[in-house]
């Protein structure tokens, strides 16, 4: 593994998947260890930034793909550096 949180793009999976998949490109939030993606019971999937509930930067549920943000720590860091 690169470091780099993984998120696959498919369509059309059943309800019992382990995760739900996003059907766009998420950008900086794929490797961000604030995103959260969810699913409901009918098939929508959504990012949620868990970040945003004590950072009032960002918005809970960020318009993909993510190109910047103030908030970006890469999973497995402890701040937005390397």
């Amino acid at each position: 593994m690169t470091g780099r949180a993984e998120i696959i793009v498919r369509m059309g999976e059943p309800q019992d998947s382990p995760s739900p998949v996003l059907s766009v490109e998420p950008g900086l939030c794929g490797a961000c260890r604030h995103a959260s993606v969810k699913g409901t019971n009918r098939g929508t999937v959504y990012l949620r930034c868990t970040r945003a509930a004590w950072d009032d930067r960002l918005v809970r549920y960020p318009r993909l793909p993510v190109r910047d943000c103030p908030g970006f720590t890469p999973v497995g860091g402890e701040d937005g550096t390397r």
